[in-house]
């Protein structure tokens, strides 16, 4: 009985060791994985292609001048997806943090880091800021987020957030007041052709009092004026969660 004791307890330890093995293999395969760097050129990787080509040199453009004059590294990181980075159970503030530390952002004796990390395919995106910054910019970077980002991003124009939230994250390093955001493309456009259907209605009333078309087209443009309106103010303020954590400078969380 006490061999059989001893063979059967030894088989047990066996079986046990191996699903430890088999465990540990498993969540080594199911580690997060990150972007390369980028060259020492670029201070973007766009993995999941939401940036323009001009707005591409804006960025590097901005984070150049930062890094050279005030010695603050900014960079972004778009991906398609947290899960095709093998981290589909992590937040995007924990991996936005992950991240961070992975390339090591900043340095130990200056630690001001930022980055801003896009994920597509999950609507949500992160400011992460270097331990040097200790939490005491959160309200700007979620300004920089609510304001400038998320409605950008929520009219599906993904280039103009990110550049509209580098020179955010720019203004903030260099102690400035934050940008107005950039109007879309449609907005000139918009403006001339309101204006020049007021002027025709105004002549239009002067020639023909109570008749005529000017009076719809007061109530056309009073509506979409209302829509417009409307719309920009519900496109405002979706900043999320914010903290530090392992890279210990807070910043701002932003889904769309």
């Amino acid at each position: 009985m006490s061999f059989q004791w001893r063979f059967t307890t030894a088989r047990l330890v066996r079986v046990m060791g191996a699903l430890l093995a088999a465990g540990l293999l498993a969540g080594t395969a199911r580690a997060a994985t990150f972007p390369d760097k980028p060259p020492t050129t670029d201070f973007f990787v766009d993995q999941a292609q939401l940036i323009s080509e001009k707005d591409r040199k804006a960025v590097n453009d901005i984070a150049g001048k930062l890094l050279q004059e005030q010695r603050i590294p900014l960079f972004v990181v778009t991906v398609s997806s947290l899960a095709a980075q093998e981290a589909a159970d992590y937040s995007i503030e924990n991996y936005a943090q992950a991240l961070f530390n992975e390339w090591g952002i900043g340095t130990p004796d200056r630690n001001y880091g930022m980055l801003l990390l896009v994920s597509r395919g999950d609507r949500k995106a992160r400011i992460e800021l270097g331990a040097g910054w200790a939490g005491q910019h959160d309200a700007e970077a979620i300004s920089v987020m609510s304001d400038l980002i998320v409605p950008a991003f929520k009219q599906g124009d993904y280039s103009r957030g990110i550049l509209d939230g580098v020179r955010g994250m720019d203004a903030m390093a260099r102690g400035l007041a934050l940008p107005q955001p950039t109007p879309p493309w449609w907005f000139l456009p918009a403006l001339i052709g309101g204006a020049v259907l007021l002027v025709a209605a105004i002549v239009n009333l002067f020639r023909t009092g109570h008749k005529g078309w000017a009076w719809a087209l007061i109530a056309v443009v009073g509506f979409l004026l209302f829509f417009f309106l409307r719309a920009a103010s519900e496109s405002r303020g979706s900043g999320g969660g914010f903290g530090g954590g392992s890279s210990g400078g807070g910043g701002a969380t932003g889904s769309w």
